[in-house]
């Protein structure tokens, strides 16, 4: 179990029953919204057929880490905020706790740098996203995003960094050594550069889509008429429909050479 100091132990004692309260109740309607919101979100996609495809498999495979992630590790925050900052759990489960929080993180970071690449592949090249994101490719990267997610919260535990609980959060999670130590930076430079990564593909694609875009003034075109026969780049299929009623008693229009030639070898 972690040392606390005297300095963090007057500053809880301090705390008024309000702040107590104001934090269970936060906590209480994170839980709540994150739990029942996810899981309405993870219904819908499984039933809904046209949903059937990426990258609503990635948003599915995030709503259960949101849920797994409120489930368990949230109700261990809130005893604890609500056993006046104290873990009663022991270290083990203090750091499995603490590894599912971190996995959690990673892996929505490493998600939704998928999705990016996904929606930059569905515009900038359609045809690849059409045939090869198949049912099988995005279970691939989902369960390689986990190996990779369970790859970076793990080592933590076998003591490379640490876990443990930080009174002032109220929780077990990842404690920052001394950046000569260079496990702290080098995890949290990860995940910056996979924040940054997901940024720069949707820079990319606002960039594809503003090169590539067609948006010319719109200009009217005055139709041509002649005795009611209009013609010319601005007519309308009223054109034709005004001749073959009989309205027309000038030239025939373009579009309806074929019909007179047609109509005089009959």
């Amino acid at each position: 179990m972690a040392n606390y100091s005297h300095a963090a132990d007057n500053i809880l004692q301090n705390l008024s029953p309000l702040t107590a309260f104001l934090k269970l109740t936060s906590l209480g309607f994170i839980i709540g919204v994150s739990v029942v919101g996810n899981l309405l979100i993870s219904i819908l996609l499984v039933k809904d057929k046209t949903l059937h495809r990426a990258p609503y498999y990635f948003l599915l495979d995030l709503c259960c880490s949101d849920i797994l992630r409120s489930a368990i590790c949230f109700p261990f925050v809130f005893n604890s905020v609500k056993n006046g900052s104290t873990w009663t759990y022991g270290t083990l489960t203090c750091k499995v706790i603490a590894f599912l929080g971190v996995l959690s993180c990673f892996h929505t970071a490493f998600m939704l740098f998928c999705i990016s690449v996904t929606r930059y592949l569905a515009i900038a090249h359609h045809r690849f996203y059409t045939k090869r994101l198949t049912f099988w490719t995005c279970l691939a990267v989902i369960c390689m995003v986990w190996t990779l997610s369970v790859a970076m919260a793990f080592p933590p535990v076998l003591d490379v960094g640490t876990y443990s609980f930080i009174m002032e959060e109220d929780l077990w999670t990842f404690q920052f050594r001394s950046f000569r130590a260079n496990d702290s930076l080098g995890f949290m430079l990860l995940l910056a550069l996979i924040l940054l990564a997901t940024q720069l593909v949707y820079l990319k694609l606002i960039f594809f889509v503003h090169d590539r875009r067609k948006m010319k003034p719109v200009q009217f075109v005055a139709a041509v008429s002649q005795n009611w026969t209009f013609h010319g780049p601005g007519a309308s299929g009223q054109a034709a429909a005004n001749w073959l009623a009989g309205f027309g008693r000038g030239p025939t229009p373009p579009t309806l050479l074929g019909i007179r030639q047609n109509a005089n070898t009959t």
